[in-house]
């Protein structure tokens, strides 16, 4: 993954599979990049907004995540002035874990008969993208994230939006006894070594795309490419980092991590968490039959 002196994608795709996704995609320089202090001050918003999370399950194919992403944006930003119990104006996390996948960057184009065919061969999914940056990985064991999020709400603007995230990635990471922090390069990382990657995109206010946490990961995945393009960096995960700790062996899986997380989450956006079937039950039940259609 590149750093953000470019679109501001820190490995995570900001394109749509049908072209809908035509907003101005945020660019920013590296001088923004920092450490996080735990002197570091964050505004909470004026009133505690709720969040809904969800758990889409294992193996959600990329494609139907991108159009479930677009299609909740598109909804939020057609109905602007609903009232915020609607389902259109819900505060969601989802959460998931992909099938393999390689995405490749707007670096790498024109690719799919020669990279991707290789890549396929290995059993993954390959797609082009409109990011910024090279090639990356998601797959099973990598909690991905994607929150859809009304800026406003929060009171935030984009720069500490991300501030948000990477502050909630640090903390669940710490849930393990890992320091991971933010460096010069994007993501959050174990000295020189990436456990979490980072891309986001905002339209109208509202957040989508998002973030990436290897809790198993099977890293071997990514001995195929060099991951967004940094030569001298390596990858982990939580599991990896517990065994290198210990000396020993460990699995922390997805599904271990997702309560830490969605703690960690509220805590950095200052937000209470419920499930969201206790938030909008409407929204959750066509979230569940737009993924009914998908199989």
């Amino acid at each position: 993954m590149e750093g953000i002196g470019r679109i501001y994608q820190l490995g995570l795709p900001l394109y749509s599979l049908r072209n809908t996704l035509r907003s101005k995609t945020l660019r920013f320089q590296r001088g923004l990049r920092y450490k996080f202090s735990p002197f570091s001050t964050l505004s909470p918003p004026s009133n505690a907004i709720t969040i809904g999370y969800k758990y889409l399950g294992k193996s959600v194919s990329y494609s139907a995540a991108l159009e479930l992403q677009d299609q909740l944006v598109a909804s939020r930003t057609s109905y602007p002035d609903v009232g915020p119990d609607a389902a259109h104006s819900v505060n969601v996390l989802l959460l998931l874990q992909h099938s393999p996948t390689y995405t490749a960057g707007r670096r790498v184009r024109n690719t799919d008969a020669t990279e991707g065919r290789r890549l396929r061969a290995l059993g993954a999914e390959y797609y082009e993208t409109r990011r910024g940056g090279q090639t990356t990985f998601h797959g099973p064991g990598q909690l991905v994230g994607y929150p859809i999020l009304d800026l406003r709400q929060f009171g935030l603007g984009v720069r500490s939006y991300v501030q948000r995230l990477e502050r909630f990635l640090i903390l669940t990471c710490e849930e393990w006894g890992i320091a991971a922090s933010t460096t010069e390069d994007t993501g959050v990382w174990v000295t020189d070594r990436k456990i979490a990657a980072l891309g986001i995109q905002v339209r109208k206010h509202i957040t989508s795309h998002g973030f990436a946490l290897n809790c198993n990961t099977d890293l071997s995945w990514y001995n195929h490419i060099v991951p967004c393009g940094l030569l001298d960096k390596g990858v982990t995960s939580i599991t990896n980092e517990i065994a290198l700790k210990n000396n020993g062996e460990a699995d922390v899986s997805v599904e271990t991590v997702i309560p830490h997380a969605v703690k960690a989450f509220g805590d950095a956006f200052s937000a209470p968490m419920l499930p969201l079937s206790q938030v909008s039950k409407t929204l959750d039940c066509e979230i569940d039959a737009f993924l009914g259609n998908q199989t």
